[in-house]
């Protein structure tokens, strides 16, 4: 018997994974989403809706997002930026806040309406061009594998990127730890705000504490740099000495932006294009991800889409589509190597300077 040639594989189920597989499906495409882990599964997140990008696509692919998805504040009401103990920036900004696992979890099932067959706990390994497509290698639970054929390939696999291996195996991309830590408890902070804490009076490090569903999150790339002083900043507003968290864990942050600037690293090859954090389109500083992947994933359909009409290459396609992003990465990469000199130059000055990169990140 012949094996099935999927007109698209989707590797990865967040954001930019489920919008891409969702417009290639309701194009009319035969696709095929696969997810690493059993779904619905979580990430470490803050969650938060920000930007056009995010709020503009989910609304126009998927609708509104259930209360039932949101998590309870379901908006918060702004940003605030704490610089030291002296300096507070408030930024007003409305956000819908949810948890990672229920937000991309509505997304999948909404591909999953529109056509999309979804094939969970199943890892890609080995992407083999073939005569029409690729042959990927698969795998499910202990020594379950077989091969999927496919037309195209959009890895949405995040900064670990088996997709984005295949097409470039040489690419040292470096990755940066980000920690997360849930609490039960109570503290004397608004709780429907974002709060972000610049302890030493610089971009870097610092940590966010926000709230979802009676629990307190403390979130970070360097929090375990910053030892006792989170804990001591935290007791101002009434964190407990012996308060331990329920539970801790993390993600890993790629930081590819400048090979994206200079035009070393392309986020596609022939029939494959990358997309979100396997792209390196995760924005520089706040690390806001999931309106650069929703947006990435959604240019990616249109490309393979427009290909098939036989306008160009679905790569050429991509990465002129792409060219928008690249250029506001650049941007927003410039605005943040200026804030390690702002900050030499007080906490007034350093939080005016991310008061702007903020609005700039998000306007």
């Amino acid at each position: 018997m012949k094996n099935k040639r999927w007109d698209v594989l989707v590797v990865g189920s967040g954001p930019g994974g489920c919008i891409a597989a969702k417009v290639c499906a309701d194009a009319g495409l035969s696709t095929v989403l696969l997810e690493k882990e059993m779904l619905p599964r979580d990430k470490a997140c803050s969650g938060m809706i920000l930007g056009p990008w995010a709020k503009n696509l989910i609304r126009e692919q998927f609708g509104d997002i259930p209360a039932d998805v949101l998590a309870e504040p379901r908006r918060y009401n702004g940003i605030t930026l704490h610089i030291g103990r002296e300096g507070i920036v408030e930024i007003p900004q409305s956000a819908a806040v949810a948890w990672r696992k229920n937000l991309d979890y509505w997304m999948c099932r909404k591909a999953m309406q529109a056509g999309v067959q979804v094939r969970d706990a199943t890892r890609a390994h080995a992407i083999k061009k073939d005569e029409a497509g690729y042959e990927v290698a698969l795998s499910k639970g202990k020594g379950q594998r077989k091969s999927i054929y496919t037309r195209f390939v959009v890895g949405a696999d995040g900064a670990h990127s088996a997709v984005r291996k295949s097409i470039r195996p040489d690419l040292k991309a470096c990755c940066r730890p980000a920690y997360r830590e849930c609490y039960q408890g109570d503290l004397s902070i608004e709780k429907d705000r974002f709060h972000w804490f610049f302890p030493l009076h610089s971009p870097s490090p610092r940590f966010d504490v926000n709230f979802k569903d009676g629990f307190f999150l403390v979130e970070g790339g360097d929090i375990r740099r910053l030892g006792t002083t989170i804990p001591q900043i935290l007791r101002d507003y009434g964190f407990p000495r012996d308060l331990k968290p329920l539970w801790r864990d993390g993600c890993v942050v790629p930081t590819l932006h400048d090979d994206l600037v200079k035009g070393s690293f392309l986020p596609a090859g022939d029939k494959i294009l990358l997309v979100g954090d396997a792209a390196g389109f995760l924005l520089p500083f706040t690390h806001e991800g999931i309106g650069s992947a929703l947006k990435s994933g959604m240019l990616a359909a249109e490309s393979i889409i427009e290909a098939l009409s036989g306008k160009s290459t679905a790569d050429q396609l991509y990465l002129k589509k792409v060219e928008g992003i690249t250029t506001f990465l650049k941007r927003l990469r410039l605005l943040q190597q200026s804030m390690g000199e702002t900050a030499k130059d007080g906490a007034e000055a350093l939080a005016e300077a991310m008061k702007k990169f903020i609005e700039e990140t998000l306007i």
